[in-house]
């Protein structure tokens, strides 16, 4: 297990989530367990984790899957539009 302080895994992320892989890694903030870098796996679903571990975030999900969205195409159009308007100003 590799214990190491919270400002040296945040200056040191890329290494330490290579290294988690490997071993537990947990970073410490004075002096305390604060946290534990933890691998995905190929088979793990991010979206199922996050709602397992963060009730609010599936809430959250589920009302954003429940509005109104629009076409790639659509929303295509509407920036070119919108840039065309704003071309035309600057005249």
């Amino acid at each position: 297990m590799k214990v190491v302080p919270l400002s040296e895994a945040k200056a040191k992320l890329s290494r330490y989530g290579q290294l988690c892989h490997n071993e537990p890694v947990v970073a410490m903030v004075n002096g305390k367990p604060s946290s534990q870098l933890v691998p995905l796996q190929e088979e793990d679903d991010l979206i199922d984790r996050l709602i397992q571990d963060h009730p609010e975030f599936g809430k959250l999900l589920q009302r954003r899957l429940s509005e109104r969205s629009v076409s790639v195409a659509a929303a295509s159009r509407l920036t070119a539009a919108r840039s065309a308007k704003r071309k035309a100003r600057r005249g």
